[in-house]
């Protein structure tokens, strides 16, 4: 690849229907057991050590559920927590039992599912944008038989990342450094990253690998290295 420029953008949200719908299920499910708790919990009784399960994490990035312990708080606190937590359904759970909280067939079906208000699809604008321009790569894969198994070695001359997270502090989370503290500048017509990820054979004649990163910038360098 000689000289050229690319554009990642990374979007907040889930493409997959089937991912959006295992979110949506398991959120009906969560909502179901918060509102016998809150039932078993209004009227007094003992809640069931089975039903201690008030949160879950799905896919390492969907928090569903009370975010508090369950077993440390008192029962107005558990209750005005899980009223928090179903605030959309307060008016459904007050005068059905747990079993029957199901869909209304007389509402329609938005088809987007959500969480906390916040919906699963995609967003319409990306969160964080990578912008490389005079990208230069050459991969090289070597014989079996070589202590060098392969070579990827890639050059940008311009990187840049901003960051359109509403939460976020700064929008550009990294781009060329003019000067530092001391004075250094960039070299005219430098390339802002050099990347280089070597596969070697650290053993003759054995199977095993070792992944080699080496990263480094106008003004500093790093070397890292990665087993397998």
């Amino acid at each position: 690849m000689s000289n050229a420029d690319l554009t990642l953008l990374l979007y907040d949200g889930y493409d997959w229907i089937k991912t959006r719908r295992t979110i949506e299920e398991e959120t009906k499910e969560m909502r179901k057991r918060l509102a016998k708790i809150r039932q078993l919990v209004a009227s007094g009784q003992t809640q069931d050590p089975s039903l201690d399960e008030a949160s879950a994490l799905l896919f390492n990035s969907v928090y569903i559920g009370l975010e508090q312990d369950v077993d440390g708080l008192e029962p107005q606190a558990l209750l005005d927590a899980i009223d928090e937590e179903l605030r959309d359904d307060i008016e459904t759970i007050s005068q059905s039992s747990w079993q029957s909280l199901r869909p209304s067939p007389s509402k329609p079906q938005s088809g987007v599912a959500r969480i906390r208000g916040k919906r699963l699809t995609r967003s319409k604008a990306p969160s964080m944008e990578l912008h490389m321009s005079g990208l230069n790569a050459e991969i090289d894969q070597y014989r079996s038989d070589e202590p060098l198994v392969s070579r990827t070695f890639v050059v940008v001359k311009d990187l840049e990342i901003l960051d359109h997270i509403k939460t976020s502090t700064w929008k550009k989370f990294l781009t060329d450094l003019r000067s530092d503290s001391r004075g250094n500048i960039r070299e005219t017509e430098s390339n802002m990253v050099r990347i280089e990820v070597s596969t070697v054979r650290p053993v003759p004649n054995h199977p095993s690998e070792e992944v080699r990163l080496r990263v480094s910038d106008c003004l500093a360098s790093m070397r890292i290295p990665i087993h397998r």
